[in-house]
């Protein structure tokens, strides 16, 4: 009983600790401690602070000593409307073992040009390196290049950290965002809290993006004139206003994600589709595959049928320090030919770089050390890769590198579309290699038929039966289309051990004497 009461005492002090940190802001009858640092003045009232800008690089600083524990928190939610034509801030912090501001501790966050009403901004921290230690003070940048205006700040809270909906194998570690339709958030070394995804806006991520229909001028309804006219383009992350895709359903297991959403149309202000989208998400050592699926249902009749449209088959957004584009170009692939290192398109120049001719179904981004991402997706028919902005920045930066693999297809009002695509994290080199090691795995879709009750039990934690009619050569393969077993059953002694198998998700293939078959089971 003694023991039971010192380890509640315990919880109880630590969890008043926590909460004795001041972390939020709420500016209902002053400034709560807030003091105004340059080129602003400013007053409470009615529940805003309401900054006056007077002059270049604006900015306020919260309280001193505030002893944040960045192990507890690591989420910020900024609640203002912004007034000014800027939308460009920034926020800075110091440490209890630094004490100098610095470009190195803060972070860049966008907000809405003009905005009509107060908006909410959510601010991770997740792979930020400076994020560390005990927070001292914070500095709030309302513009980096306003010179006047009104910025009115509604809310400021640091929040603790969010529940992690992701997966590290010890190679590689993977997040998926559950406020932002369950898109991929961040990837680093699973040593490493560097994020190599940019994540700047709701149309950055590594995520879901479709196109149908004419281009529709729906100003009226509240599309975005830089979004006009815009066609049908249902998006997993957000729509240009910030307003995030809902989570339908999530589910984990120790080696997969599984999200569904209802995403949000990128030009309309908050204006859901008429679809969902699913998301199946595996890693295999330094590989991450991932199954894509797209149900249409729309009832409109705004944007006509039955136009062919290029599809970012995914839209995939790396950190703008992973500079240098290659992939192969050439006749003889999966020969280990010299590959191509194009010039970097910039998008400045109006569009991004397009390639019609990438035989291997690859491009990636790699530093000067040749380390970073690559992107292969098997039923792509051309690419669209290039730099928004300038090289050397990293995942919250407006500077960004882009993969697009495409394929053409006609989205109807009922359409289904789905596809897989494998992101490869590694040296220049072993991107290549896994690929290759990736395509020799892969079987022709159209010479597979599927069959669902072949296997049992499924799931399955040791053995597993297959009914077949006759002696057959099996072969297992995992989420990442790697050969895991192989094996020969016979008709009456049809039991495959598949005890050494990791938990998740695996596909049985063989031949039935007509059809190549395949089964999908779940390792428990």
């Amino acid at each position: 009983m003694m023991k039971k009461n010192i380890i509640f005492l315990f919880i109880v002090i630590c969890t008043n600790l926590i909460n004795a940190q001041k972390t939020q802001w709420t500016f209902t009858t002053d400034a709560e401690g807030w003091i105004l640092g340059h080129s602003l003045t400013g007053n409470v009232s009615e529940g805003l602070y309401n900054l006056n800008i007077t002059g270049a690089d604006p900015y306020l600083f919260s309280p001193d000593n505030l002893k944040i524990s960045t192990v507890n928190f690591g989420q910020f939610r900024i609640k203002l409307q912004n007034l000014t034509e800027d939308s460009d801030f920034q926020l800075f912090w110091t440490t209890t073992t630094d004490n100098t501001w610095s470009q190195t501790k803060s972070i860049n966050f966008t907000v809405k040009k003009s905005d009509t009403q107060v908006s909410e901004y959510v601010i991770s921290m997740l792979g930020v390196a400076a994020w560390t230690g005990a927070i001292k003070q914070l500095r709030l940048d309302v513009g980096n290049a306003n010179t006047y205006g009104i910025v009115k700040i509604d809310q400021i809270d640091v929040e603790l950290n969010p529940i992690e909906f992701g997966l590290n194998n010890g190679t590689i570690h993977l997040m998926q965002d559950l406020t932002r339709g369950g898109a991929i958030s961040y990837i680093s070394k699973a040593a490493d809290t560097r994020n190599i995804v940019n994540i700047a806006d709701e149309g950055r991520f590594i995520q879901q993006s479709y196109y149908a229909g004419n281009s529709l001028n729906r100003q009226s309804e509240g599309q975005s004139p830089s979004w006009s006219p815009w066609n049908w383009n249902p998006i997993q992350v957000g729509d240009y206003a910030r307003n995030r895709a809902a989570i339908i359903n999530s589910s984990k297991t120790a080696t997969s994600l599984y999200v569904k959403c209802t995403p949000m149309l990128w030009d309309m202000n908050n204006k859901p589709a008429e679809a969902i989208m699913e998301q199946w998400t595996t890693i295999d050592g330094n590989v991450i595959k991932v199954k894509n699926k797209l149900t249409c249902f729309r009832t409109d009749d705004l944007y006509g049928e039955n136009v062919l449209r290029s599809q970012e088959i995914p839209a995939v957004y790396p950190i703008s320090a992973l500079k240098n584009l290659y992939s192969y170009f050439g006749s003889t692939p999966f020969t280990n030919a010299t590959m191509d290192n194009p010039s970097v398109v910039n998008l400045s120049s109006g569009f991004w770089g397009t390639y019609n001719t990438v035989p291997e179904k690859w491009m990636a981004f790699v530093d000067d050390s040749q380390w970073g991402i690559g992107v292969y997706s098997p039923s792509a028919t051309m690419f669209l890769a290039g730099m928004s902005g300038s090289a050397g920045a990293e995942s919250t930066s407006g500077s960004t590198s882009y993969i697009a693999p495409l394929r053409k297809e006609r989205l109807m009002k009922n359409s289904v579309l789905e596809y897989d695509y494998y992101l490869i994290i590694g040296s220049l080199s072993e991107i290549r290699g896994k690929i290759y090691q990736i395509k020799t795995t892969l079987t022709d879709v159209k010479n597979i038929k599927e069959t669902k009750k072949a296997v049992y039990p499924n799931p399955v934690k040791y053995t597993l039966s297959l009914s077949v009619g006759k002696a057959t050569l099996v072969k297992i393969f995992n989420a990442n289309a790697q050969l895991v077993k192989e094996c020969k059953v016979e008709p009456y002694q049809n039991s495959i051990d598949v005890a050494f198998l990791t938990q998740g998700i695996y596909f049985l293939r063989y031949n039935d004497g007509i059809n190549m078959c395949e089964s999908r089971f779940i390792k428990q």
